[in-house]
């Protein structure tokens, strides 16, 4: 009986609080100008943890959104340096190809010049152990090279050719020391031999085959066409110091090549002989400015 009582009385509790919320939820469910004392002791009670879940979410919020804006951020930065990257390259490329087109214009213009039939070439390798006295270019015997033709540039004389392969050349360059040019000075006709100076690298030495020879500095000396492999009027460089002789008298000087060796990628080989006598002048208009 005791049982059964209890359960009755929690019944009719269970009823009245049921009753107590509804009437509490109709009476709060419009518009009033205060709280219920009911209402005010709940939201008292509950703001500071409302404002904590409220600051905690937020937080969480942000965080997520940092985190999501940071990850964006880092690929999106990887694809900009990806495209800066691609952009470099191809800016590199395209730079490399105007300066190898002004190049070839050049050595296309001096080609039409030249009173010669002549075959252009692309250097490919240079020799590691004389890096500036030898060059090899990527035309041979197929392409109708043979030893000893002249290589020339639209700067100046490059050398000769002293080996060859079906598809390849090495040119031996005036400023090797085993090269020896003959020449003339320009100015007043003197003949003189040009030799690769071996204790300057990348210049020559200038000796005088007469005597009497007259050299100055600012000279421009040409090739004279004698020994057969060398056309006449090619210019060959310019005197930039004398050295005396025994008795003072100006009998050498070193000679600054007209040619940059160091930056030679391109060439022509002369494929006809140098035996023609009248080639001087065509040269030397070849070699204007």
């Amino acid at each position: 009986m005791q049982h059964e009582s209890k359960r009755r009385t929690y019944a009719v509790l269970l009823a009245l609080a049921a009753l107590a919320l509804m009437a509490t939820i109709y009476m709060t469910s419009g518009e009033r100008a205060q709280l219920t004392p009911v209402e005010y002791v709940v939201r008292e009670v509950l703001a500071p943890v409302q404002t904590g879940l409220f600051r905690a979410v937020s937080w969480v919020n942000t965080v997520g959104r940092n985190l999501a804006g940071l990850r964006f951020s880092v690929r999106e930065n990887h694809i900009l340096k990806r495209e800066l990257a691609e952009l470099t390259a191809e800016n590199v490329y395209l730079e490399e190809q105007r300066l190898e087109n002004i190049r070839l214009r050049k050595l296309l213009n001096f080609e039409e010049r030249i009173p010669h039939k002549t075959l252009a070439a692309e250097v490919i390798a240079r020799d590691p152990g004389n890096w500036l006295n030898t060059v090899t270019v990527n035309k041979g015997t197929a392409h109708g090279v043979q030893k000893d033709m002249a290589v020339v540039s639209c700067e100046g004389l490059l050398g000769r050719v002293a080996t060859t392969s079906r598809n390849t050349a090495n040119s031996l360059l005036i400023i090797d020391p085993r090269s020896a040019v003959g020449g003339v000075v320009q100015r007043n006709r003197s003949l003189v031999l040009v030799e690769g100076d071996p204790g300057t690298p990348g210049m020559c030495l200038v000796k005088c085959l007469a005597m009497e020879s007259d050299l100055m500095v600012g000279d421009k000396v040409l090739s004279s066409g004698l020994g057969g492999i060398y056309p006449k009027g090619l210019i060959i460089g310019e005197i930039v110091e004398l050295i005396p002789g025994k008795y003072g008298v100006g009998s050498a000087a070193r000679l600054k090549p007209a040619a940059d060796f160091a930056r030679l990628e391109e060439a022509l080989i002369i494929l006809e002989p140098s035996s023609s006598p009248d080639t001087r002048k065509p040269f030397e208009e070849a070699h204007e400015p």
